[in-house]
Parts: structure tokens; sequence; C-alpha cells
């Protein structure tokens, strides 16, 4: 007799029985902004002596931003099964890392604009100097600029740094970048809601 395989999965379920769907991506969101937001990964304002002081620092914060960044990737995925259905691009889609125009596409499909892109990509600039260069800016927001724009603070205008300076990071920054990500999640889920007449 063969080897059991897998269990098959059904819609909102993986296989094994684990829970999925929508709401298990968002409580997973939840928990990562919830740990990353509590202050402990920046123990100050971030303001003194050049806020990310070590590059293990650095990388730790460029980390925790990426896997924020993942979690609402996979909530875009749950959302997009939900809106646009299994097909032959699905796969396709699930794949695309970008979550700036993953989000774009599955907005533009329930006929939505996209306001957070920007700042999601500026997010996605900042941790990438933060995980790879120890938050030394290295360059612009794109080959030609002299200045890399961070996705922070949350009020007012965000913050620019020139090629060579050091990133800042305090925990009111990670705070408002956690409250962001929460708020994507939560538009998220009510357009999708409202697309599907719930």
């Amino acid at each position: 007799m063969p080897a059991a395989g897998p269990e098959p999965s059904e819609p909102g379920r993986a296989a094994g029985g684990a829970a999925t769907g929508p709401g298990s991506a968002l409580a997973t969101l939840s928990r990562g902004t919830s740990f990353f937001g509590n202050g402990r990964v920046v123990a100050d304002d971030g303001a003194r002596a050049g806020g990310v002081e070590t590059a293990l620092r650095a990388k730790v914060i460029g980390n925790g931003l990426r896997e924020l960044d993942r979690f609402l990737n996979l909530l875009i995925d749950e959302v997009a099964d939900l809106v646009v259905g299994p097909g032959p691009d699905a796969a396709r889609f699930r794949a695309q890392r970008n979550t700036a125009n993953k989000l774009r596409r599955v907005r533009a499909a329930m006929a939505l604009p996209s306001p957070d892109h920007d700042r999601l990509l500026a997010i996605a600039r900042s941790r990438d100097c933060l995980f790879h260069c120890a938050g030394i800016v290295r360059r612009g927001d794109d080959r030609t600029a002299a200045r890399l724009t961070v996705g922070w603070p949350e009020d007012g205008p965000p913050r620019a740094y020139a090629v060579g300076e050091r990133i800042v990071v305090g925990a009111a920054d990670l705070n408002g970048v956690c409250r962001f990500y929460d708020r994507v999640a939560a538009d998220l889920l009510a357009a999708c809601d409202r697309h599907l007449g719930r």
C-alpha cells in the first residue's frame, strides 16, 4: 500500500488541518506588529547618538521590518484568493515579493486606489538599507537621487537622509510603522468584505 501523502487542503484550511485565510494571516500580522511595536527593539527614542548605533541593531530592525512586510504580503495573498479566485495567474501573484505592487494590484481588482503605495516602497528601501548597509544610506530613492526617504514618522512628511548618513530609527518610529501596517491590513479586509457584499 502506498504511503499516505498530505491531506488535501480546502479553502481556509491547509494540509494537515491548520487554519488559513485572511483571519489567520491577520492574526499573524497583528502578533508581529504587537511584538515589534512594543519599543523593546529600540531602547531609546532614536534621537541620541545616531539612533541606529550598531550594525547588529540595524540588522535586527531591518529584519523586523522585513517580517512585517512578509506578513502583510501573505494577508494580501489570502484576500486575492477571495477577490480574484484561483486561476493560472494565482501562483505567479503569490510569488510576487514586492508588497506595495501586490497591494496595488489586489486593490485595483476591487476598483480601489492604493494610497499607501509610496510609503510601503519607502519602508522597503529603508528596511533594505538597515539590513544590508547597517543603516548607512548608500543610494537614494532611485539611482539618481541623493536622498533616501524613509517611511516614518507617522505624522507629517517622511524623513529623508542623504547618501552617507545613518538612518535614525526610534521606538516611536517603529510603533508608527506597526500602526500603519495594522491600518493597511484592516482597510484591506474591510474593502474585501465590501467587495464580496458581506
